[in-house]
Order: C-alpha cells, then sequence, then structure tokens
C-alpha cells in the first residue's frame, strides 16, 4: 500500500472516533505505520502501568551490562528511585521516552530527533531529597512522524519525522540540574485543568549535551 493510500486508508478508520473530531485533525505515526492518538499520549494510567513493566524489561536487558538492579524499596515506597547501582551504591531513576517532542523545533530551537523531556516536579523533588541521583533515560522512539492538517489553505500542513533511534543516556542530576538552567521549560497547554497526576511542566533536553553519556 503506497504512502498516500495507506494515509487515506488509516484516516477512514478513525474518522467517527473523539480524536478525529477535533477542529484540527493531529496523527502520531509509529513505526509500523499504525496511528497513535494524543488520547493515548495523555493516558497516565496506561503509560504508568507500561513504565512500571519497563523498569523490569529495562533491568533485564541492561542491569548487568550498567550495574544496576531494581531499587528494593520501592516494594514500600512506590515514588522511591527505580534503581540502585549494586557496584557504586548510588540511587538511579528510569526516564523511559518514547515519542519525540516534535515540535521542539520550530518552538524552541531543538533538534526533535534527541530532545528528551524532563518533569519540572521531579526536578524539584530530586533536588530536595535525591541530589546524588543519577538519571537514565531509555529513549526507544515508538512515534516517529507527527500529522496536522492545516485549518486553513493559505498555511501548508505539518509534517515532522524523526528516524527510528533506540539507546540509554546517563547523567548525574546535579549535571541535569545545571543543564536545565538554560533549558527551555514547557508548559502543556493540554494538561491544564489536569487531575490525572500528568506534568504539566517540563524542561526540554538535548541528548547531545556534553554533561550526557550514551551508555548503550
Amino acid at each position: 500500500m503506497t504512502g498516500k493510500s495507506f494515509f487515506m486508508h488509516s484516516l477512514n478508520k478513525v474518522q467517527h472516533s473523539a480524536f478525529f473530531c477535533c477542529k484540527a485533525l493531529h496523527f502520531y505515526f509509529a513505526i509500523n505505520r499504525h496511528l497513535i492518538t494524543k488520547i493515548d499520549l495523555q493516558n497516565k494510567g496506561t503509560w504508568c502501568t507500561h513504565g512500571e513493566d519497563k523498569e523490569k524489561v529495562f533491568v533485564d536487558k541492561y542491569g548487568h551490562q550498567l550495574g544496576l538492579i531494581i531499587n528494593p524499596k520501592k516494594e514500600t515506597n512506590k515514588y522511591a528511585p527505580d534503581l540502585s547501582n549494586f557496584l557504586e551504591s548510588e540511587l538511579a531513576d528510569l526516564k523511559t521516552q518514547n515519542t519525540p517532542f516534535f515540535s521542539a523545533q520550530w518552538k524552541y530551537g531543538y533538534n526533535p530527533q534527541y530532545t528528551v523531556t524532563f518533569n519540572k516536579n521531579d526536578a524539584d523533588r530530586y533536588r530536595e531529597y535525591y541530589p546524588d541521583l543519577v538519571i537514565y533515560f531509555w529513549v526507544d522512539w515508538v512515534a516517529i512522524r507527527y500529522f496536522k492538517k492545516s485549518k486553513s489553505q493559505r498555511y501548508p500542513d505539518t509534517n515532522i519525522k524523526v528516524v527510528p533511534m533506540t539507546g540509554v543516556w546517563k547523567v548525574a542530576f546535579k549535571d541535569l540540574d545545571e543543564i536545565i538552567k538554560n533549558s527551555p521549560l514547557h508548559e502543556y497547554e493540554e494538561r491544564v485543568g489536569d487531575d490525572q497526576g500528568n506534568a504539566k511542566e517540563s524542561y526540554l533536553i538535548d541528548l547531545n549535551n556534553s554533561k550526557i553519556t550514551k551508555v548503550i
């Protein structure tokens, strides 16, 4: 199926959904070209469940190589840092990133291919309670294309793409705290009034920053 015919076929499949009924049409496409809706991306319950599973998957895949195990304190405190380094006796938190910040380039001048987000609430909490924490960004771009239909013929459609990318980046929170002093702070307009616990503000982080190290 060609790209255009595939898009029209996918469009027809979702034309009666609440997502389709928005004033502007927003579409996220996965590597397999399946549609991912913005509603899916905001479903905190789903992502939290996935996040818990991913901690175990991450340790199974990379724990031996990186010297990491699930933090034993997670059994009694769900807010405790995710990981523990059994080689260096340090705590770490895992940030899984599956959706690029597609608008990073035109909003903030950041390349969406290498841009991840870091919640302001987490930064404030770590600064107070876990200043020596290490952060791991586990990137696996599931959504690789963002399409928005223009509401006016005077303006072109928005069509932003990244290439599939996987990897793990490591940074000490103290270094990350220095980075965010000069990072854009993005407020999620769609989360105003949100009562599901989604972060309302996040810093944009460039993985190419010299303080951040790619370890996988």
